[in-house]
């Protein structure tokens, strides 16, 4: 019986565990940084060049700095505040510790474009960059706040897949010093956005009810829930369509079924699915894009 018991404890110990590390991978941003990471190695591997490890971890850096540059402002914000009101989420109650990921990996990713001398355009970073903090963080202009770009209405999809097809696909392109503007560039561009934007529609979705709430205006606010799962469908179906076009036999399969199984999470949302569906399976769709195309390119 004691045998029995101490099975048990030693079972719900490692399940405890292994939950705490789930939410330390996902809610730190590092599992989202590395599907920027294998998203880009994709696209050295569809456009036929040479893999740049320094250019992806670059990537996977400013990708993990971005998604925590709100903890950051939220520990700057706290510490000008009279009052500190109790946290309530994971991320709130270790703000301080992803703020620190968040400087640290922006400190790696300067040093990394330095050392390496990555060929990225200094104008096309900021550009990028002022969009990401201005996506979280409020403006001041003429001692007026002016509100995060997240919050305007319908646009944050469309910013969330325009950054991450522009780092993910132009990035690499820049690096092996080919031209970004050529049509199979572009197109690489197009298919790498529609995917994205699909996926970002999703988070539209399990975000209906707050921003209800607080009277934001997104996709599903403005066409429902249920056009925004058929709108998101459609766009994975065009990427599909665009892959098939342009790559080899077994790169095709590998698009179409990274399409396939991302709609079954499209099919299977809903504003009640909690957040861990979102930031492991429609996150995990982008990782699973990249790891089917590398298999694929295995035996091209």
């Amino acid at each position: 019986m004691s045998l029995s018991n101490n099975s048990l404890a030693i079972e719900t110990r490692i399940f405890g565990l292994l939950v705490k590390g789930l939410r330390l991978l996902l809610y730190s941003h590092v599992f989202i940084s590395f599907c920027a990471f294998f998203l880009t190695i994709e696209t050295f591997l569809l456009a036929g060049l040479p893999v740049s490890l320094a250019l992806a971890t670059f990537v996977f850096l400013a990708t993990l700095f971005t998604y925590n540059l709100s903890s950051v402002q939220s520990v700057l914000r706290q510490a000008n505040a009279s009052t500190k009101p109790a946290p309530t989420s994971w991320t709130l109650r270790h703000r301080q510790e992803l703020a620190i990921i968040g400087l640290s990996s922006l400190a790696g990713a300067a040093v990394l474009y330095w050392v390496f001398k990555l060929q990225l355009s200094g104008w096309f970073i900021l550009h990028l960059a002022l969009i990401s903090v201005g996506y979280t963080v409020p403006i001041l202009y003429k001692s007026k706040k002016v509100r995060p770009l997240r919050s305007v209405p319908l646009l944050k999809v469309f910013l969330i897949a325009y950054v991450w097809a522009a780092v993910t696909v132009f990035f690499p392109v820049m690096q092996a010093g080919a031209v970004v503007w050529e049509q199979e560039v572009l197109l690489l561009f197009l298919r790498r956005f529609l995917f994205i934007l699909a996926l970002a529609l999703l988070f539209d979705i399990r975000d209906y009810l707050y921003d209800q709430k607080t009277n934001t205006l997104t996709v599903p606010g403005f066409i429902g829930v249920r056009n925004t799962k058929l709108l998101s469908l459609g766009l994975l179906v065009l990427n599909g369509v665009l892959g098939t076009v342009m790559e080899t036999a077994l790169v095709e399969i590998a698009l179409l079924l990274a399409s396939a199984l991302a709609a079954l999470v499209v099919v299977y949302s809903s504003e009640e699915k909690p957040r861990l569906y979102y930031a492991l399976l429609a996150d995990g769709a982008m990782l699973l894009h990249a790891s089917l195309v590398y298999l694929a390119t295995l035996y091209t």
